[in-house]
């Protein structure tokens, strides 16, 4: 099983007996959210659909990694007009589409065509690799892989330069899984754990050097993950090891 982030996309390949394309977080109709603060900001939903139409050529099935739309906990109408074409056009370009309920995700159900699998946030096993948003605790099945992977924690990193200037970027992060700590509440433990960037180009995310607390979710806060062996890796494959706060 091979698993390779998409070079300065925030999107992964997984390749086994099939090949998989895996984004996580659009939040869809975030814009209106933006509006109301007093940001004029276009709907990036064509854009984020053109983008993942182009990675099919790299993987056959597509799984996105929750939270699909933005707005807890109903379906704004920006959301309700916009997602079912979002969907649709995904699913004419890959012969399985996945959906895995993120926090964000109340009753998108409704809002979903006919051929998408849909998934509870506990998530499922796609062959070897266990697959989650993040926000709940993984069912047994999808700690039952060699490798975790969910969205939910919009990882970034503050980086500063010789002037002290300060940027946040979006960031890949990879980890080990504590055995001892796993194996009190499951059967198996995955050998690491990867965190997969915000999709949408409005969201750059969370800085997990920004000294403000772990990164959120159950495996984190509970101690499953072990922090100390945290690599971030930037959008171009830059690998940061662990970031020192800033």
């Amino acid at each position: 099983m091979i698993i390779e982030p998409v070079p300065d996309i925030p999107a992964l390949l997984i390749k086994g007996a099939e090949s998989w394309v895996c984004v996580a977080d659009l939040h869809i109709g975030i814009e209106v959210q933006l509006r109301r603060a007093g940001f004029n900001v276009p709907s990036q939903t064509s854009k984020m659909a053109d983008s993942i139409e182009r990675l099919a050529k790299e993987g056959d099935s597509l799984v996105l990694l929750g939270d699909v739309k933005h707005r807890i906990p109903a379906v704004s109408h920006m959301e309700n007009k916009e997602i079912p074409a979002f969907i649709a056009r995904l699913r004419s370009s890959f012969k399985r589409v996945v959906v895995v309920a993120g926090n964000h995700d109340g009753g998108l159900s409704h809002a979903l065509p006919e051929g998408i699998e849909a998934v509870s946030g506990a998530g499922t096993l796609l062959e070897e690799v266990g697959m989650v948003h993040g926000h709940v605790w993984p069912s047994e099945r999808a700690m039952s892989g060699g490798s975790l992977i969910m969205g939910h924690i919009h990882p970034s990193v503050m980086l500063m330069d010789s002037i002290g200037a300060k940027t946040n970027e979006k960031c890949w992060v990879r980890a080990r899984m504590k055995r001892s700590v796993v194996r009190q509440r499951y059967d198996h433990c995955p050998k690491e754990v990867v965190v997969v960037p915000a999709f949408n180009p409005l969201l750059v995310g969370t800085p997990i050097n920004g000294g403000r607390g772990g990164p959120l979710g159950p495996i984190f806060r509970n101690g499953l993950v072990d922090q100390s062996s945290m690599s971030a890796y930037l959008l171009d494959g830059t690998n940061l090891g662990r970031p020192r706060a800033v």
